[in-house]
């Protein structure tokens, strides 16, 4: 692949439901060296008894700890989960020992697979003869976006430049994929992410 550089990414997804997808991303960064997995094996976080900024700390210092990027893989039920909202709020939230990430979202193959970019550049990689137009309500965005958890929806909204691409999209075009990975990356510190919204307490 190119001189782009890797880094260490988080991939959140829907474990029951998702798990193929997460699974062959591994394989695609075992032939083509796309990024560094800090991703966590399957398993619940005991949140009983656990205040907001407990829940936050505990996902960041023991999952998410260095990773620099979240690849969100958005499913049909991924908005509905409480863990992968705790995951998105932890890579907004920035501290001196665990700095905000950058966030890349996949849509997956059952969900709409209406994309975003910001730029020239990015809009080439996500979708070469995507129709580019503006929106700015949450009724437009929930509408286009009817999968995407609404953590995203509140950033979306605010204008923070988060990319969504399509499975079939990386797929193929691996190269592609890594830049957008490192086009986050390069976000991460620029980006004034929303994340003032209450964690998720149940699922739905």
């Amino acid at each position: 692949m190119s001189n782009i550089n890797k880094h260490k990414v988080f991939i959140g997804y829907y474990h029951r439901d998702d798990q193929y997808y997460k699974d062959q991303i591994l394989i695609f960064n075992e032939e083509a060296d796309l990024f560094d997995d800090w991703s966590v094996g399957d398993g619940d976080i005991d949140d009983e008894d656990m205040t907001d900024e407990q829940i936050r700390k505990y996902i960041r210092d023991k999952y998410m700890r260095e990773a620099t990027v979240l690849v969100l893989l958005c499913g049909v039920n991924t908005k509905s989960r409480k863990h992968i909202d705790w995951e998105i709020h932890t890579a907004m939230f920035d501290t001196i020992l665990n700095p905000k990430m950058g966030i890349l979202v996949v849509n997956l193959p059952n969900t709409n697979n209406t994309v975003r970019a910001s730029d020239a550049h990015e809009k080439d990689i996500v979708s070469k003869n995507g129709n580019w137009y503006a929106v700015n309500s949450r009724v437009e965005f929930e509408s286009i976006y009817p999968n995407m958890p609404s953590r995203i929806i509140d950033n979306f909204i605010k204008g923070v430049p988060i990319s969504v691409v399509s499975w079939n999209t990386i797929t193929n075009n691996l190269e592609g994929f890594k830049e957008l990975i490192d086009i986050a990356f390069s976000r991460r510190k620029t980006n004034e992410y929303d994340h003032s919204a209450p964690l998720r307490k149940k699922n739905s």
